[in-house]
């Protein structure tokens, strides 16, 4: 008896260890037992997972598509008592009036010429590989940087037309998996800067962001304000590694295919000519995209700036709109190369906030976001591309010589 006993009890606690943990986040006042859902969930179950116990119906509707809302609908949840409930923020309303407006949708035509301009390049890039090598490397770098700020966009807008598009387009011209890169880039954008959660920050043991511990802490780090370029530039071969390593695990033929003929392509071309335009195209984003944020306030807790109070619900978070206010910052152009260059970027607290906008309707809101900023008395960030850059290099510079 006493055998069968400990068997019993072994098996028992076997079970629980294995159980998964439950998962459950509440959007609209809702609270959704999303434990089985994680499994399955396009964007991974680390997004969601980030969300245990809080409100996430801003950054769910900052994010997810028409589709995805009905799927929401159809899945059980029970509503949270009075004292529990989150009032409807201004953001939501906002995001409701925009999408009235059809702020939201793409312009085929626009999003069709920002494709096709690249074509040209692209075949410059071939043309000239022998005779102008530098040349042509330069057409890679170019097309490859228009045409990878194009498939990002593609990807938030939640579009089918524009999805379809880029799960040919991008794995195929960019070398990128669409599939790895929305569930990196999603998380990013719903927990911007938190050190918990946030990978784009969490660049241990290369770049340190903020003060390590002595664990994290690496020889080199003393040394990051120097090399810190070198590594943007290669960031883009780092993103191609990932996804072929991604989509081989995964098993996405179609998008393993692609990227192997991107790569059978790209080796046809002169070696300097694919290095330099792969250097190139990582050099620019590099610089766009991490010194708008890498600089700017990191977040320690999703609960760091909730009002305290009696009627302070559990489940408030920090204000979505705001905390995308704190951590990004625009960048102000006046050149028309820059401008084409950063790829709509350079409005990048605008994107942060609204990122199933299109990049071409985000100057039409900056007005309406400002306002906001002033009336709730938070810095709208903005500065030039020099002002920005020198920023960032300091922050690294800072953290670089921080003694642990």
């Amino acid at each position: 008896d006493c055998i069968i006993i400990v068997i019993k009890r072994f098996f028992k606690m076997t079970t629980s260890e294995q159980k998964p943990k439950k998962v459950e986040v509440l959007i609209e006042n809702r609270l959704y037992d999303l434990t089985k859902f994680c499994k399955i969930h396009p964007g991974g179950a680390e997004i969601i997972e980030d969300f245990n116990g809080c409100d996430a119906t801003d950054h769910f509707y900052a994010i997810h598509s028409d589709a995805a809302r009905k799927m929401l609908k159809n899945m059980p949840s029970t509503e949270v008592p009075d004292e529990d409930k989150v009032p409807q923020s201004d953001y939501l309303k906002t995001t409701f009036e925009l999408e009235k407006q059809g702020k939201f949708k793409a312009n085929y035509l626009v999003e069709s010429l920002l494709f096709l301009h690249t074509v040209p390049l692209f075949f410059c890039t071939f043309y000239f590989a022998s005779s102008y090598p530098t040349f042509a490397a330069c057409c890679l770098g170019i097309a490859t940087l228009a045409l990878s700020w194009s498939a990002h966009m593609w990807l938030h807008q939640r579009n089918n037309c524009l999805t379809t598009a880029s799960s040919w387009i991008t794995p195929l011209f960019a070398g990128i998996s669409p599939n790895w890169w929305a569930t990196k880039h999603n998380r990013h954008h719903v927990s911007t800067n938190e050190i918990q959660y946030d990978g784009d920050i969490q660049l241990f043991p290369f770049l340190y962001l903020w003060k390590p511990t002595k664990e994290q802490d690496s020889w080199n780090r003393g040394l990051q304000h120097i090399y810190f370029s070198a590594l943007y530039s290669i960031i883009t071969i780092k993103w191609e590694i990932d996804s072929l390593m991604w989509a081989f695990t995964y098993r996405r033929k179609q998008e393993f295919a692609l990227l192997v003929l991107h790569w059978a392509i790209k080796l046809t071309l002169p070696w300097r000519v694919w290095v330099l335009g792969v250097l190139i195209t990582g050099t620019i984003i590099g610089w766009v995209v991490t010194a708008s944020h890498q600089a700017e306030d990191k977040i320690i807790d999703k609960r760091e700036f909730v009002p305290k109070g009696p009627k302070t619900s559990k489940y408030q978070i920090n204000d979505y709109m705001r905390q995308q206010l704190m951590t990004t910052r625009n960048i102000r152009i006046s050149s028309l190369i820059v401008h084409y260059l950063c790829g709509g970027m350079q409005f990048q607290t605008e994107h942060h906030i609204f990122p199933r906008m299109p990049m071409y309707r985000l100057p039409i809101i900056q007005p309406m976001i400002k306002e906001y900023a002033k009336k709730h008395d938070i810095e709208f960030k903005e500065d030039n591309l020099f002002d920005i850059s020198k920023r960032n290099i300091q922050n690294l510079e800072t953290f670089a010589k921080v003694k642990v």
